[in-house]
C-alpha cells in the first residue's frame, strides 16, 4: 500500500508540474492517471485532489468529458470540507458547460453544508458556485442577494480566493446595474488585494478587469497595457481562462480601434472555438466581430447557425443577454426583419441594464442602444428615438462616451440633441371601468384586468409624480375614506419621543460624517452612510405627521399598511408586466414602496398617463 501511495503522489506531482508549465494536456493526462490509481488504491484524499485539479484546468465553454463523473465519484466517498468543495466544483463544471440546472442541487448542498459547519471560507466558495447557477437574465435580483451574502462571508476571512470572488461578483453586478462608483470601488479593492497578496491569480483577474474599465472609458493604450499584464499574470498562475480572456479583450480592442486585420483574426478565433465547443454565446460574438470586420455574409451564416430555430429557442442562461444583443444587432444590420423583431421583443424587458461579457471581462454596452438600432431597422422611428435617448443617457451615466454615441447613431446625428428630447412618450392607460374592471396598457394596445387593490394604489401614485404618500394614507384614499386611517381604534404613538430624539441626533451626526466621506472621496463609506440615513429618515417620516408631530397608529396600522400596499403594488405590476413587459419594466423602475410610496418618473422613458 505504501508503494502504491508513493506512485500516486509521484504522478500527482507530475500533474502539478505540468500545470505550472502550462502544459494543460499533460496536466490533464497526469491528473486522470492519478485519479485512476487513487481509485484502485482506495485513496479518497488523492481522488479528491486529482478531481479538483482537473476542475481547476477546465476552461469556460469546454466540454467537460469525464470530469463530472470523476468529481461525483470523489464526492461520493468524501465527507467534511472535501465533500463541500467537490459539490461546488460539480456545480461550477456544469455551469461552465452551459448546463447550470444540473449543478444547482450540488451548489445548494454545498452552501447548506458550509453554513452548518460555520466555515466562512468554505461558505464563500459554495456561494461563488451558487452564483453561477443564477447567471440568467431574470436572476439579477438573486445575483445581488447571493453576492451580498458572499461579500459578508468574505469580510470575516483572510482567504484570498474568497475575497477575490466577492469583489469580482460585486464588480459584475455593478456593470449590470451601470453603477460607475460601485465598479471603481471593486476595481480598487481588487488592486489592493493583488498588491497585498502578490498573487499572480488575483493580478490576472484585476488587470483584465482594469482593461475592461479602460475600454469603457475609451482609453485604448491603457487597455492594451492592462491586457498584456493580465495575460502574463495568468500564465504565471496557470489560469485556465487565459486564452479566452486574451481573445475577448483582443476583440474589443480591435473593435474600438477599427483594426480590420485584428477583427478578422479575432472573429476567426471566436468562430473556431464556438464551433468546436458548441457555445452559442461565443458564436454570437464571432458573428458580431465578422460584421465589424466588413464580412456580413460570414455574420449572417453564424446568425442563422445559432438562431435557425428562432431566438426563443436560446436557453436563458449565463451569457444570454450578451448573445441576444449581439445576434439582434447582426440581424438588424443585415436585414433579417423577423429575427430583429424577435430580438426587440425579447430584449425590451431588460431595458436599463448593462451587458457584461462573462464575469465582466468586457462591457458590451446597454440594452437600450441595441433596442434603438433594432427599432430603427424596423422603421419604428418613435421607438428608436426613445431607446436612443435612454441608451445615450445610461451610457453617459456609466462614463462610456462610445456607447452614448452608438446609441445616438441609431437615429442619426442630423437632429442633434433636440431629436432625442422630442421623442414621443408612451401614452399609458390605467383607469377603472364599471363592473370592477380596469383598462391597463397603452393607447395602441390595452387590456382589461379584474379589480386589484394594487391598481388603485398605482393610479393614485402616477397621478402625483414625485410626491411621497404614506402607505397608510394611500390605503385610506384607495378605500374611499382619506384621513380615517385609525378606524376609531385607540391609538398609540408609533415611536416614543426619546427614540425619536435619538434618531434625529444620529441624522445630524450622519450629515457631518457624510460631508467628510464625500470630501475624502470614500465611496464605500458614502454608500453606507446614505443607506443608514435613508433608513432613519423612513423611520422618522413614518413616526411623524404634519409639523413634526408624533404620528399615532392602532396596534401597528402603519406597518400593516406598508406590508399590504407593497404586496398589492408588486402583484399589480406583475400582472401589468405579463400584458405589457415594457410598461411593466417602467413601473418596476419608477414606483417605490415602503412606509412612504412614490412614483418617480424616468426622464429617459417619458410616460403620459390616462387615468380618467
Amino acid at each position: 500500500m505504501t508503494g502504491s501511495s508513493e506512485r500516486i503522489r509521484e504522478v500527482l506531482e507530475h500533474a502539478r508540474a505540468a500545470r505550472r508549465a502550462r502544459d494543460i494536456d499533460a496536466a490533464r493526462a497526469a491528473y486522470s492517471r492519478t485519479y485512476e490509481q487513487a481509485r484502485s488504491g482506495g485513496d479518497a484524499a488523492a481522488m479528491c485532489e486529482a478531481a479538483l485539479g482537473l476542475a481547476g484546468i477546465h476552461a469556460y465553454g469546454m466540454h467537460a468529458g469525464r470530469l463530472p463523473a470523476y468529481l461525483f465519484e470523489a464526492y461520493s466517498v468524501s465527507d467534511g470540507p472535501a465533500r463541500v468543495r467537490l459539490a461546488a466544483a460539480i456545480a461550477r463544471t456544469w455551469a461552465y458547460g452551459n448546463d447550470p440546472t444540473r449543478g444547482a442541487p450540488f451548489a445548494d448542498e454545498a452552501v447548506a453544508a458550509a453554513e452548518q459547519a460555520g466555515d466562512q471560507a468554505l461558505l464563500a466558495e459554495a456561494l461563488d458556485a451558487q452564483l453561477l447557477m443564477h447567471w440568467g437574465p431574470d436572476d439579477f435580483a438573486d445575483r445581488l442577494r447571493i453576492a451580498s451574502r458572499l461579500e459578508d462571508a468574505a469580510a470575516y476571512v483572510t482567504d484570498t480566493e474568497a475575497r477575490m470572488s466577492a469583489h469580482l461578483w460585486r464588480l459584475t453586478t455593478a456593470v449590470e446595474a451601470l453603477d460607475a462608483p460601485g465598479l471603481r470601488r471593486q476595481l480598487s479593492a481588487l488592486q489592493r488585494l493583488a498588491d497585498e497578496t502578490g498573487s499572480p491569480r488575483v493580478r490576472f483577474f484585476e488587470r483584465s478587469r482594469q482593461a475592461m474599465h479602460a475600454l469603457v472609458l475609451g482609453d485604448l493604450d491603457a487597455a492594451r497595457a492592462f491586457r498584456t499584464e493580465s495575460i502574463a499574470a495568468g500564465v504565471e498562475a496557470q489560469e485556465a481562462d487565459v486564452l479566452a480572456v486574451e481573445h475577448v479583450l483582443g476583440g474589443e480592442i480591435a473593435r474600438q480601434s477599427g483594426d480590420v486585420d485584428a477583427l478578422l483574426f479575432e472573429a476567426a478565433a471566436h468562430e473556431q472555438f464556438g464551433v468546436s465547443e458548441g457555445v452559442p454565446a461565443v458564436l454570437s460574438e464571432a458573428a458580431s466581430l465578422w460584421l465589424d470586420a466588413g464580412e456580413p455574409d460570414r455574420a449572417r451564416e453564424l446568425l442563422l447557425q445559432v438562431a435557425g430555430a428562432g431566438f426563443d429557442a436560446l436557453p436563458r442562461e449565463l451569457d444570454w443577454l450578451m448573445a441576444m444583443t449581439q445576434l439582434t444587432r447582426v440581424a438588424a444590420a443585415i436585414g433579417e426583419r423577423d429575427l430583429t423583431q424577435d430580438g426587440l421583443r425579447l430584449l425590451a424587458p431588460y431595458a436599463g441594464r448593462g451587458i457584461p461579457n462573462g464575469g465582466a471581462v468586457t462591457f458590451s454596452g446597454v440594452v437600450d442602444a441595441y433596442l434603438a438600432h433594432a427599432a430603427a431597422a424596423l422603421g419604428q422611428d418613435e421607438d428608436a428615438a426613445r431607446w436612443s435617448a435612454s441608451g445615450a443617457a445610461l451610457a453617459e451615466r456609466f462614463n462610456c462616451a462610445r456607447w452614448a454615441e452608438l446609441a445616438r447613431d441609431a437615429v442619426g446625428r442630423r437632429g442633434g440633441a433636440a431629436a432625442y428630447a422630442s421623442a414621443a412618450p408612451i401614452t399609458a392607460v390605467l383607469r377603472p371601468q364599471p363592473g370592477g374592471v380596469w383598462t391597463v396598457g397603452t393607447d395602441a394596445a390595452n387590456s382589461h384586468l379584474r379589480e386589484m387593490k394594487g391598481l388603485a394604489y398605482l393610479r393614485l401614485l402616477v397621478r402625483q409624480p414625485g410626491v411621497e404618500i404614506a402607505a397608510l394614507d394611500l390605503s385610506d384614499w384607495a378605500a374611499g375614506h382619506p384621513g380615517s386611517g385609525l378606524g376609531g381604534v385607540a391609538a398609540e404613538p408609533v415611536i416614543d419621543r426619546q427614540a425619536l430624539s435619538a434618531y434625529r441626533g444620529r441624522l445630524s451626526e450622519i450629515d457631518r460624517e457624510l460631508a467628510e466621506a464625500q470630501e475624502w472621496v470614500d465611496a464605500g463609506r458614502v454608500d453606507l452612510l446614505r443607506d443608514e440615513r435613508d433608513a432613519l429618515l423612513a423611520e422618522v417620516r413614518a413616526a411623524t405627521g404634519l409639523g413634526g408631530r408624533t404620528r399615532t397608529a392602532p396596534g401597528g396600522a402603519a406597518e400593516r399598511a406598508r406590508v399590504a400596499v407593497r404586496k398589492a403594488v408588486a402583484a399589480a405590476i406583475g400582472r401589468i408586466t405579463e400584458l405589457d413587459p415594457v410598461l411593466g419594466r417602467v413601473l418596476t423602475d419608477t414606483v417605490r414602496t415602503g412606509a412612504f410610496c412614490c412614483y418617480e418618473p424616468d426622464p429617459t422613458r417619458p410616460v403620459v398617463w390616462r387615468t380618467e
